[in-house]
């Protein structure tokens, strides 16, 4: 019962039955008082029971329903509510500069909602990103990055040899999504055929996703608490060598470079002294392996409102710890974590005689700390390369401590890691501010349905950096006592600190007109909005600039028939004068089958909606500036005279390109959208294809070098992509039981149509990049391992990458010249999976729900060469009394170069599978909660990342295959949490 009703004797109990226009009761309705927090359900007969006092306003919300406000003015005791059902695809969908109902978009598009964001999500955003929008490619480009961007992402897989990522807008603006807290996400949009994405102009062309944050609602006041604690652990932690393996291996591959052993490796095997013949584990002596690093997520949030104010206010508090540590005989050390705190403010506001104020305000602080590793290096880098170091220094390096307590180490390996951990620390400090502030006017007095409105924003991101340390040196052993001194000791503690590389301020300015109207069968909608977004970024760099204005026009037929005109015309100042400006124009068509006679009164469909679309869009992402002006450049001079004198010189840079421009993208796109059986499934598909020209390209293949300067880059290039998308739905209550599952799948293939390359012989047209994909990986074919020298005699070719030896990996010579070098490289495999898929499942019972989510990648290639001191090259590896053609590992060397190219020997075919989220909660009964002046509470356990498919060698993730090799690895989250809504 809310709390203002609790002591009024004015109140009485309310019985209603709420039904559907069939006279259906409805079960599972939220109930509610306006501007109140408590909220109850109706039962299984539709009937719900609910103090309130005379000219109280109910609010009736459920899922496929209108939202009803009910005023109860009569103060009658029994009432009987009618929802109407939504049109199908009545809701509104975040497309380019404004939200519109689904039903009437041409759009190919793909969204997800706050659910399941939270629920795929630890830290990042990013992370409910993998695999639960079709068409979005989220590829982890290596281990963990605390407080960084983890993901390259693409829409519809890659059509360009450059810049493919796409734009992405938080609540319609350019924004960072990196440091955002999940809780404060409403949505995620993904747009993808030129419908929508030519309003973006040269911005466009890699598609758009749109973040939408949370905003206050005048149906129901909450506050909400949100808790999440628990651990993260390592998903993988390659095996290492000890003393005796290394020396073993050491003294193979000298061996087989024709030289003699440098370690006796019986010495290791049961050392008598480990402080001359160490074997330190380091993985085990400094990485969390068996305990846990903490995590912890706490968040409060707030909304409501009424006619005049709606607000929505979230505080985010967070904090992960790291895997360094150092064993406890030797003390504390400095350990790595993130600590993250968000802010977020949603205000609107009706101001009268028309004006709406919307505005936005969000800050973020996040702090993250590493070990001091130099003031070059920022705490991503810091965390792989310390882990790099502790995963590939030897067990024989040095003791981690000597007889007499000081720091081990030697004149190769002078960074003792305990001596790193403990001798300072890094914190690099984010800050982020973050404003929006748009203003609304309704023209209906001139023309009904016209309003009017202007936006400003800016966001502010500096990130600096504070260091603490102090150095110090190691001391070697040697066989007489004595030791030798390497570094300095230096106990004064040096501070340090610095401004980082990522400085940027962002502003956007747009203003714009919007235009609705119905006109019997007749529905026009249109829109036009006027825009600069202007970057300022660290450095003496000149700022970036786009103005544009862009247009949509929208007209239905009978609620069925819709065609949409869009484009935008719009420049970059990065061109030349004349140049700077371009028209993007797109059409597309929809057709709702299921509005016809023949389908209308169906009871099986719901909905069927027929698209199509076709465009031009550019994009300038990450093009070179200014490169139609001559550069040139002051050199050291020149030296003449007696005596020899020095003049000041200047000399010509790379030539201009006054015709340099922007890559345009024709798209096309056809789709369906299909709901069945009370739309109970759902289904959609789509097929896209797109040439993309304008490439830049390189001179120097057709322009021979003896011209004697740097040419510029061309627009030359051509590339196209096409591909399929399926996306499948299914939600069904059978008697208390609610089911829902469903799928995506994604597939796509790009294919090089020209990048003007070097004429090759027609003996070498493998060499060519044509015909392949851009994300074609070039090397050898392996066929096999050399047995013995009469087989390298036999086969008469040489090695560019050293001599020949039994145990080396045979490559096919392709062109039949004898010799082994770059002229022998073919495609041999794609990198970015064709196909990618993501599939869910969720079950609600009596207030328990489950939730399970797996993503997968196929038709892609990896290429994992593991280190020749690996324990794979160790169980693995060829040798001359263990000689087989099969080996996995090719001989040892520690001078060739041979085994180590880019070949098919260590290609394996990518197929990755994660389950990416389990979530099991419990929701308390509403009359259990309400007791306590609750509105609900639901306890939950979470785990991210639990399980993967990992590669036959060293078991590598197939997406990050260093991680937990030789850099940072990915984590398994586990976090038992606490919801309650005041």
């Amino acid at each position: 019962m809310p709390q203002s009703l609790q002591n009024n004797t004015a109140a009485y109990e309310l019985t209603g039955i709420v039904k559907d226009e069939s006279g259906t009761p409805i079960s599972g309705v939220l109930v509610s008082l306006q501007e109140e927090s408590g909220t109850i359900r109706t039962n299984k007969a539709g009937v719900f029971k609910l103090q309130i006092l005379k000219s109280d306003v109910l609010i009736f919300r459920h899922t496929g329903y209108k939202t009803q406000s009910v005023l109860m003015e009569s103060g009658a005791k029994n009432v009987t509510i009618i929802m109407k059902s939504l049109l199908s695809g009545e809701e509104p969908i975040d497309v380019a500069f404004g939200s519109y109902p689904a039903r009437k978009i041409p759009a190919a598009f793909s969204k997800i909602d706050e659910e399941v964001v939270r629920k795929n999500a630890v830290n990042t955003i990013e992370q409910s990103l993998n695999g639960t929008l079709s068409g979005l490619y989220s590829i982890s480009n290596g281990g963990q990055k605390f407080g960084k961007s983890n993901y390259e992402f693409y829409v519809r897989g890659v059509a360009t040899t450059g810049n493919a990522n796409p734009l992405i807008l938080v609540d319609g603006v350019d924004g960072n999504i990196n440091l955002l807290d999940p809780k404060e996400v409403e949505s995620v949009t993904v747009l993808k055929d030129a419908s929508e994405l030519a309003m973006y102009g040269m911005r466009g062309a890699n598609g758009v996703i749109l973040i939408k944050t949370k905003r206050g609602n005048k149906s129901v006041d909450f506050m909400n608490v949100d808790i999440r604690t628990g651990f993260q652990t390592p998903s993988y932690i390659s095996d290492k060598l000890n003393a005796y393996q290394y020396t073993k291996l050491h003294n193979e591959a000298n061996t087989n470079d024709g030289n003699i052993p440098v370690f006796n490796a019986d010495n290791y095997l049961n050392p008598v002294d480990p402080y001359r013949y160490p074997d330190t584990n380091f993985p085990d002596k400094f990485l969390r392996k068996d305990t846990q690093s903490a995590y912890q997520n706490l968040n409060f949030s707030s909304g409501g409102g009424n006619d005049i104010a709606q607000y929505y206010c979230l505080v985010g508090y967070m904090k992960q710890g790291g895997l360094f540590t150092v064993p406890t005989q030797f003390g504390d050390s400095n350990q790595t974590s993130n600590e993250r705190y968000n802010f977020r403010t949603n205000i609107d506001v009706n101001l009268g005689k028309g004006f709406v104020l919307n505005t936005n305000i969000a800050a973020i602080n996040d702090k993250r700390k590493s070990p001091w590793l130099g003031s070059t290096n920022n705490v991503a880098n810091s965390n792989n390369i310390l882990f790099n170091s502790i995963m590939n220094t030897p067990a024989i390096a040095y003791p981690i401590i000597n007889p007499d307590e000081s720091l081990g180490g030697t004149s190769e390996y002078q960074s003792n890691i305990l001596g790193v951990l403990q001798s300072g620390n890094r914190d690099e400090i984010t800050r982020q501010l973050s404003v929006k502030i748009k203003l609304s006017k309704d023209l209906s007095e001139i023309l009904k349905g016209l309003s009017a409105n202007a936006i400003y924003s800016f966001e502010n991101y500096n990130s600096y950096y504070e260091g603490r340390y102090n150095r110090f040196a190691v001391y070697q052993l040697g066989p007489d006592g004595t030791y030798t001194k390497y570094g300095v000791n230096d106990t004064k503690v040096t501070n340090t600190g610095g401004q980082m590389s990522d400085f940027y301020s962002d502003v956007t300015i747009m203003a714009g007109l919007d235009y609705n109207a119905t006109f019997g069968n007749h529905q026009v909608t249109t829109n036009i909005i006027t825009n600069q977004y202007t970057s300022n970024i660290s450095g003496d760099n000149p700022d970036y600039k786009w103005l544009g204005t862009s247009g949509r026009l929208l007209y239905g037929f009978k609620n069925r028939y819709y065609a949409q005109l869009t484009g935008s015309y719009q420049g970059n100042n990065s061109y030349a004068t004349g140049k700077r400006y371009g028209f993007f124009p797109a059409a597309s068509l929809s057709w709702i089958a299921s509005e016809e006679n023949f389908l209308k009164s169906s009871k099986i469909v719901q909905n069927l909606k027929f698209r199509a679309s076709y465009g031009v869009v550019g994009n300038d992402m990450g093009s070179p500036r200014y490169m139609h002006r001559q550069a040139y450049y002051q050199s050291n001079g020149y030296g003449f005279g007696n005596p020899n004198g020095n003049v000041p010189g200047v000399y010509e840079g790379t030539l201009g390109n006054p015709n340099a421009t922007w890559e345009t993208a024709y798209k096309a796109n056809v789709g369906l959208d299909l709901s069945v059986f009370k739309n109970s499934l759902t289904f959609s598909a789509d097929y896209f294809h797109e040439n993309r020209n304008n490439i830049l390209v390189s001179q120097a293949n057709v322009v021979p070098e003896l011209i004697g300067i740097n040419l510029p880059m061309y627009n030359a290039g051509k590339v196209s992509n096409k591909g399929y998308e399926f996306q499948l739905n299914y939600s069904k209550k059978i008697n208390n039981v609610l089911i829902r599952t469903g799928g995506n799948l994604t597939i796509a293939k790009n294919n090089v149509l020209d990048l003007k390359e070097v004429a090759y012989s027609q003996q070498e047209q493998y060499r060519y990049r044509q015909g392949n994909q851009v994300d074609t990986r070039f090397g050898f074919v392996a066929d096999g391992i050399y047995q013995n020298k009469a087989e390298i005699d036999a086969s008469g070719l040489v090695s560019s990458y050293g001599n020949l030896t039994p145990g080396d990996i045979k490559y096919k010579d392709l062109n039949s010249d004898g010799i082994i070098n770059d002229a022998d490289r073919k495609a041999i495999g794609n990198t970015l999976p064709k196909t990618i898929y993501g599939i869910h499942l969720g079950i609600e019972y009596k207030g328990f729900d489950f939730y399970s989510f797996g993503e997968g990648a196929t038709d892609y290639n990896v290429h994992i060469r593991p280190n020749q001191f690996s324990t794979y090259a160790y169980d693995n590896r060829w040798s001359a009394e263990n000689s087989t053609s099969q080996s996995a590992y090719p001989r040892l060397s520690l001078i060739s170069t041979h085994n180590q190219q880019t070949s098919t020997f260590w290609q394996e075919k990518g197929n990755m599978f994660r389950l990416s989220t389990l979530e099991i909660g419990y929701t308390m009964p509403d009359e259990v909660v309400r007791t306590i002046s609750l509105s609900k509470i639901r306890l939950f356990f979470n785990a991210n990342n639990m399980f993967s498919t990992v590669s036959s060698r060293e078991n590598r993730d197939f997406e990050a295959s260093n991680a937990g090799y030789s850099e940072y690895p990915t984590m398994k989250t586990f976090l038992f949490g606490l919801s309650v809504n005041l």
